[in-house]
């Protein structure tokens, strides 16, 4: 992908964004920045320039309300895909996608599904004070959404080099052959019950399992500040900084220019601006 193709994708991105901001504000839903688009906000102004995504996370209150909601609030053009919209969808969190656009990642080149450019919503939820617990939750947690995940694709979403991406791959196959008999319903439900086990709790830190390092404090995203992301003030983590050094470490580097990547794109068109 050139800078340039990259630059007006990322474009493509922010406009799905900013409709889901509207959203947000129209229903009194609290959002917030986070993961990489988080250290673009503070280290780039914006986007990581050799990123291709976008995610925001909610706490899981806000994120059950977007999802009852937001599909009739959202401008015609856009898709919300949830597995309440869509059974196919391999994804446990949510995302919204621009219709008449294509952002294909190899590893779901072959499920029948809404396959526009999107960004991702992630619920945030209670995890557990000590640290051993928190540990078992997240490891239990990632288990069982890797099940899930599998249930539809064969696949991986990384690239980590041929010989690990073939070890993966078998191991997810044979993931895939296993879950074939299983309702699709069933194991929804079985991810969703141990991801939100502690949400009755007050719990110091909230988090998504599949994505383990990007936590954060509930007082820094129950009461987020804002921060410009290209030129456009938006919701973020309080204490912004000290998320960013306590998931990525010293996140002012740059990473060695092999790190440097985004998705494993199998096929990829952008909205024809004359339609």
């Amino acid at each position: 992908m050139t800078d340039e193709t990259r630059r007006q994708l990322q474009k493509e991105i922010f406009d799905i964004f900013l409709e889901v901001k509207r959203v947000c504000e129209e229903l009194g839903i609290q959002y917030f920045i986070m993961g990489g688009t988080a250290l673009g906000a503070v280290r780039h102004g914006g986007f990581i320039p050799w990123d291709d995504d976008f995610d925001i996370g909610m706490t899981r209150s806000n994120y059950e309300k977007f999802i009852r909601h937001a599909e009739g609030k959202l401008k015609e053009g856009y898709f919300l895909q949830t597995f309440l919209t869509e059974k196919r969808s391999p994804f446990y969190f949510a995302k919204v996608r621009k219709d008449n656009t294509e952002f294909i990642e190899r590893y779901c080149r072959k499920l029948p599904i809404h396959q526009g450019i999107y960004i991702d919503v992630f619920p945030y939820d209670a995890v557990p004070d000590e640290e051993e617990e928190r540990r078992v939750y997240y490891k239990k947690g990632r288990g069982r959404l890797n099940w899930y995940i599998a249930k539809e694709v064969t696949g991986i979403s990384t690239n980590p080099g041929r010989m690990k991406r073939l070890v993966l791959e078998s191991v997810r196959s044979v993931m895939h052959i296993l879950m074939l008999p299983v309702p699709k319903q069933k194991l929804y439900r079985w991810v969703d019950e141990y991801l939100k086990q502690y949400n009755q709790k007050e719990t110091k830190m909230l988090g998504y399992a599949g994505l383990a390092r990007i936590q954060a404090p509930r007082e820094d995203v129950e009461h987020p500040d804002q921060i410009l992301f290209e030129n456009v003030m938006v919701s973020c983590p309080k204490n912004i900084r000290r998320y960013l050094e306590g998931n990525f470490g010293a996140y002012w580097e740059l990473p060695p220019e092999d790190k440097r990547g985004g998705h494993d794109v199998y096929k990829m068109s952008l909205q024809d601006k004359k339609q």
